[in-house]
């Protein structure tokens, strides 16, 4: 496809930082045609952001530090400190903005970042983009924001949100609620979930990919998840998988989010933390995994979620058991989807005795229709169709 009336200049206003953990944003980015020169913006702290989690104090002054190259056609670079409480008053984030934009234009004229395509994942960030040059205005929306533990003015949020995709080009969402939220802001609203880098999880089920050395001495069946364990993971969930079945092994490989309580978890001598780890070593943790586990904790923000893990987990061709979420509803067929709790755990042991080559391969198909690759592909097929041969600007 010829994608040569698309800006191939890009200016992704990121709501995660490029390292450690890759996402949704840097997978996207990372895929688009290398004659794209992206400029991807890291979400900036506030100035009280240390106090809650002070892993975050590098970041105080990381916006000295100018840009820095990640990839041969990708610069990152990290905005100033702003002020707290920006998503709950609308005037501190008009604030926020205009403070960001200075910065930003700055960095922007001197990589030659004139007239690019917008790309954002900030729902609150219009105020930010209205003070910049483009050509064209994306927002791709990966989460329902306003449900986020923290939001007090949910409906702030929502307003600022829904400014925002009123004045885009082209709205992207991962899964089919927030389609339904959204598509009402904007005609070009386009569901493409969350996929995998298939061949990197795929090596799972390759005989030269080894176990990690650090689990090998752990008591099979090892019943695992990889993730960040942040709020939305049912750690209650988890405890009673644990504590009801303690000849299974319950490992978590994932970074612990700030001011998530997993004492209780810690303190049963059949459940293992391992810390996160980078993308290239998982394979070598999920090869140990006899049943992978998708444990969110149901709310009103897990409805709506296209989970990450469980595009993952499907090209390993490990068993899966899942709660319920619309997201993984149309994959019924090879996955284990559970209703309740006593549900999920009767699932794992269902998942324990399978030995199913046919289940097996039908999860890698599905992970290799799910791949990143593809994905890119519509979402690039999308934008030329909408954007192809158009002239856009403020």
């Amino acid at each position: 496809m010829d994608y040569k009336n698309i800006p191939r200049k890009v200016v992704c206003i990121s709501s995660i930082d490029w390292f450690p953990i890759p996402t949704r944003k840097q997978q996207v980015m990372s895929r688009l045609p290398k004659d794209y020169d992206i400029l991807y913006i890291e979400p900036p702290i506030t100035l009280i952001s240390p106090l809650k989690d002070r892993s975050m104090t590098f970041k105080l002054t990381a916006f000295l530090k100018g840009t820095k190259k990640v990839q041969e056609n990708i610069t990152v670079y990290c905005p100033p400190p702003v002020l707290p409480f920006g998503n709950m008053y609308p005037w501190i984030n008009r604030l926020n903005q205009w403070w960001q934009s200075i910065f930003i234009k700055r960095i922007m004229k001197s990589h030659g970042m004139q007239n690019p395509l917008i790309w954002t994942y900030m729902p609150n960030s219009l105020d930010l983009i209205k003070k910049l040059e483009y050509q064209g205005l994306i927002y791709d929306c990966v989460d329902e924001h306003s449900e986020y533990k923290g939001f007090i003015h949910k409906e702030a949020l929502l307003q600022m949100e829904k400014a925002l995709a009123e004045s885009c080009d082209l709205v992207f969402v991962t899964a089919e609620g927030l389609y339904e939220s959204k598509r009402s802001y904007n005609d070009h609203t386009y569901c493409i979930p969350n996929g995998v880098n298939f061949e990197l999880f795929n090596s799972v089920d390759q005989e030269s990919t080894p176990i990690a050395q650090e689990i090998k001495g752990l008591q099979k069946p090892i019943i695992g998840f990889v993730g960040v364990i942040q709020e939305w993971i049912d750690l209650k969930l988890i405890y009673r998988i644990a504590n009801e079945n303690p000849t299974w092994s319950i490992l978590m490989v994932g970074p612990i989010g700030a001011g998530i309580n997993v004492e209780p978890l810690k303190s049963l001598p059949n459940v293992h933390f391992v810390g996160g780890k980078k993308p290239e070593e998982l394979p070598h943790y999920i090869k140990g995994f006899d049943v992978c586990i998708n444990p969110f904790r149901q709310s009103n923000l897990t409805k709506n979620v296209s989970p990450l893990k469980f595009y993952e987990y499907l090209a390993t061709g490990k068993p899966i058991v899942t709660v319920d979420m619309p997201a993984v509803r149309t994959f019924g067929d090879c996955v284990m989807i559970s209703e309740n709790e006593d549900a999920f755990l009767e699932n794992i042991q269902r998942a324990l005795e399978e030995n199913s080559e046919i289940l097996k391969q039908k999860r890698i198909e599905k992970g290799r229709e799910s791949s990143w690759d593809r994905k890119v592909m519509d979402i690039l097929q999308i934008i030329e169709e909408t954007l192809g041969g158009k002239k856009h600007g403020k």
